[in-house]
């Protein structure tokens, strides 16, 4: 099994952020997939660690909707 990569996480739920059909529906199920990679990456590597990415997705999510 390949070893975890952060950079490889962030750029995957950023194109799910960028996803031109999101919609409104969507938001709910975006931001839990934000949480989900913030809760991975604070098991994985301890608490505020990856803030850096997470600040960057929440700030996309914010702008894309």
């Amino acid at each position: 099994m390949e070893s975890p990569n952060i950079k490889k996480d962030s750029e995957f739920v950023l194109k799910v952020l960028n996803n031109p059909h999101n919609k409104e529906i969507h938001k709910p199920a975006l931001k839990k997939l934000i949480k989900n990679f913030e809760n991975k990456w604070d098991d994985l590597l301890g608490r505020g660690v990856a803030n850096s990415y997470t600040n960057l997705l929440n700030k996309k999510y914010e702008n894309e909707l």
